[in-house]
């Protein structure tokens, strides 16, 4: 497994988002897609309530390899006194590895959260609707705190887990953003805060959003 880090660079001549960590290994086009696909989309994350929020998104390479970006709203602000300013320190694994990479991951959350996670619905009655070929799944949830949003984080991680551990069925890879501001141009499974949620359908957009 390797590791990719994109933060924003306050001094020299490349200021802005920048890979910081070694590059060697990867080639132009994985480094594109990360550049591209490592942060979560949307405008707004310079509120205050995003500070310190937390976000994990997965997505495919294509050198077969999958990404898994872990993002953080840091407190900082740019030359422009702007905030919202982001870090991605992203896992760059094979397939084979992603699964144990899951599993590693929600083992880290308190037991409260783990056990709320697992118990779920009965088959045919999900929380989360059945991930369908390309259709994108998009979820929301009330944002109050980093620490509360943990409780998204563990089901999509639940959800993911499941589908890649059913042997019988087959490997099932989706791609997943547990936090967003923006559903357009993101991952397959996407979660939104409810109140970003409501702004987006209020504006007339003909979106379709499971509450969790």
């Amino acid at each position: 497994m390797r590791q990719l880090v994109l933060e924003y660079v306050f001094e020299g001549h490349k200021r802005g988002y920048n890979i910081t960590s070694p590059t060697n290994g990867f080639n132009d086009d994985t480094l594109k897609t990360v550049w591209r696909s490592a942060m979560p989309r949307g405008q707004g994350w310079g509120a205050d309530i995003y500070v310190d929020a937390h976000s994990l998104k997965s997505f495919p390479l294509p050198d077969s390899r999958i990404a898994l970006a872990d993002v953080n709203v840091t407190g900082l602000k740019d030359e422009s006194g702007r905030g919202g300013i982001r870090k991605a320190v992203v896992d760059i694994m094979q397939p084979g590895e992603y699964l144990d990479a899951l599993k590693a991951r929600f083992s880290r959350y308190p037991q409260p959260i783990q056990g709320e996670a697992n118990h779920k619905p009965t088959f045919g009655r999900r929380r989360i609707p059945k991930v369908q070929g390309d259709s994108q799944v998009v979820l929301a949830y009330p944002y109050k705190t980093a620490d509360a949003w943990q409780i998204v984080e563990a089901l999509i991680l639940t959800e993911a887990i499941e589908l890649l551990d059913r042997r019988w069925l087959g490997s099932k890879f989706f791609p997943f953003t547990t936090l967003a501001l923006e559903y357009r141009d993101e991952s397959q499974v996407v979660v939104l805060p409810e109140s970003r949620a409501n702004e987006l359908q209020n504006a007339g957009g003909k979106l379709h959003v499971t509450r969790l």
